[in-house]
């Protein structure tokens, strides 16, 4: 998901051209950036484990080729525009929001495309941590192009966050998503199903699921609302996530709908060591896979644990869809790097199911990172608001 048109942070200079005042070059080179980010935005859903990326050649004050990664395998956006823009890209700028690769994978290196096609000057909104893709500034330079780094450079990482983070840690980019009331609750009363967001923000979480590896929710979530947890609209999944349930005592009824689709895309149940073995039985013949975790306590997987089995399972990004308490843990443990709130203009009272647990949220220190706006939008009557933890913006701007 973007993350906004405001480029906190910004490097206005770049690794190719010294820092200065604000000129003409400079606000051209932000504006063609951005429809390069635009662009990326299309591969959404479509391109994962790869990133997001756009890329435009620009001739003169003409956009000459437009391209996006459109598919995990297919070419990559720089190679598809300058393929658009044919003869057009000799002694023209490219424009592309990750550094070009460098290496022979699924494609051959975008660099060498690039000097082929003869562009003169390469401008790059991100650098590339990839041990075997990166290096492709220095390679353009070496090879007598002018190269600019950093155009943008906040908001691309925070477009390609996922993708980033896998690259930079290694481990599973959790994101958290609520649709809660004004004054923060989920749900009406405990235990009752409430339709909290309308059908515009609806769409938007559907789009959400599209893009990331598995889909979480706790057992009272999985029991009470009785999801699907597929991504339900545009664009389609490449791969259909893995619907996931933390289920402490495996509880979850064989007859959800969950369990019984489970055979038309993967369904997981987390549940903690020796549950009993009469209800693995009945869920794994529904075709659902069950792994037995450590408990932190009675009633409650070790979301360490959880974390670690999901990297270690290739699973690169997560939404956490509530509720409250589950939720909450995440927040405690330091889990969540990006939170989607959906606030819809209403409220519940205190009947009304908590989306955060004062206590659970703080954590036993009591301390909370600190999270910085990245993106506001608004959905029919409902506000989107995102927030990313500042700590894992820094480490990825550090990083790239």
């Amino acid at each position: 998901m973007t993350s906004g048109s405001g480029t906190p942070g910004e490097a206005p200079g770049g690794g190719g051209e010294p820092a200065g005042p604000s000129s003409g070059r400079d606000d051209r080179d932000r504006e063609w950036m951005d429809r390069a980010l635009e662009l990326a935005e299309q591969g959404w859903g479509r391109v994962e484990p790869n990133p997001m990326v756009g890329a435009v050649v620009v001739r003169g004050d003409r956009p000459v080729g437009r391209a996006h990664h459109r598919e995990f395998g297919d070419d990559h956006a720089e190679v598809l525009a300058l393929r658009e823009a044919g003869e057009a890209a000799r002694g023209a700028t490219l424009y592309v929001t990750l550094e070009p690769c460098t290496h022979h994978g699924k494609t051959p290196p975008c660099t060498d495309a690039i000097v082929r096609a003869g562009v003169s000057r390469v401008v790059i909104a991100c650098r590339d941590p990839h041990r075997e893709a990166g290096g492709g500034a220095r390679e353009l330079k070496r090879r007598g192009l002018q190269v600019r780094t950093g155009v943008r450079g906040e908001r691309a990482r925070g477009q390609m966050a996922r993708f980033l983070w896998r690259e930079v840690t290694g481990g599973t980019w959790v994101s958290l998503k609520y649709g809660l009331s004004l004054d923060a609750r989920l749900s009406r009363r405990e235990g009752e199903q409430t339709r909290v967001t309308g059908p515009e923000a609806h769409r938007e979480v559907h789009r959400l699921r599209a893009g990331h590896d598995a889909v979480l929710v706790g057992r009272r979530t999985a029991t009470v609302d009785d999801p699907l947890l597929t991504a339900r609209g545009t664009p389609e999944p490449r791969v259909p996530a893995i619907r996931i349930v933390v289920d402490p005592g495996l509880r979850l009824p064989a007859d959800s709908q969950l369990a019984a689709t489970a055979g038309d895309s993967p369904v997981w149940a987390l549940a903690g060591r020796g549950a009993p073995t009469e209800r693995r039985s009945e869920l794994e013949d529904r075709g659902v896979r069950v792994v037995e975790l450590p408990v932190t306590e009675p009633g409650r997987v070790d979301l360490d644990a959880v974390t670690a089995f999901l990297s270690g399972e290739g699973v690169g990004s997560l939404l956490v869809e509530g509720g409250g308490r589950i939720g909450s843990s995440f927040l405690a443990g330091g889990h969540v790097h990006r939170m989607h709130l959906f606030y819809a203009p209403r409220f519940f009272g205190d009947e009304g199911v908590p989306a955060f647990t004062g206590a659970d949220v703080a954590g036993e220190a009591g301390e909370t990172p600190e999270w910085m706006v990245a993106r506001r939008a608004g959905y029919g009557d409902d506000t989107l608001v995102v927030l990313d933890r500042r700590d894992v913006r820094e480490r990825l701007r550090e990083a790239c």
